[in-house]
């Protein structure tokens, strides 16, 4: 025998478990994170992707003990040279946003070591809305 009440309660905990599940999947990311060599007292950059499937978002700042200073940059043509302008924040729309070569990346500035293919650290961007994020990176040729 059918029951009308019973099967609109397992109707409404299933769409309870779903939109749980569907909400932690709705994470932001960031995933494929590396970094050019470098040697001590030079510059070297970061790059990575930030899948942001759920809800707009800024990078406000990265952090890591590998060099003196840790900006977020962004490579543009201004007059026929490339140029890098630092930024103050990134908007982080939904979707993926590329930080790569030839656009934006984060900049390691005064590094305090050699940065050799192989050799990792961790790098800390943190987000307005997502927070701080902690993530190995993995030093290696482009």
């Amino acid at each position: 025998m059918f029951n009308a009440r019973l099967y609109v309660v397992f109707a409404v905990l299933a769409f309870v478990v779903a939109a749980c599940g569907a909400s932690g999947s709705g994470e932001l990311q960031v995933n494929d994170v590396w970094a050019r060599p470098g040697l001590a007292g030079g510059n070297s950059a970061v790059f990575f992707v930030i899948d942001n499937p759920d809800t707009e978002d800024f990078l406000l700042s990265a952090s890591s003990d590998v060099a003196g200073a840790v900006e977020l940059h962004k490579t543009i043509m201004e007059d026929g040279n490339m140029k890098m302008v630092h930024q103050m924040n990134v908007p982080v729309p939904t979707g993926e946003t590329v930080f790569e070569p030839g656009d934006l990346h984060v900049m390691l500035i005064g590094l305090n070591g050699d940065m050799n293919p192989g050799d990792a650290f961790t790098l800390m961007l943190n987000f307005e809305n997502a927070g701080e994020k902690t993530l190995k990176v993995v030093v290696r040729e482009p």
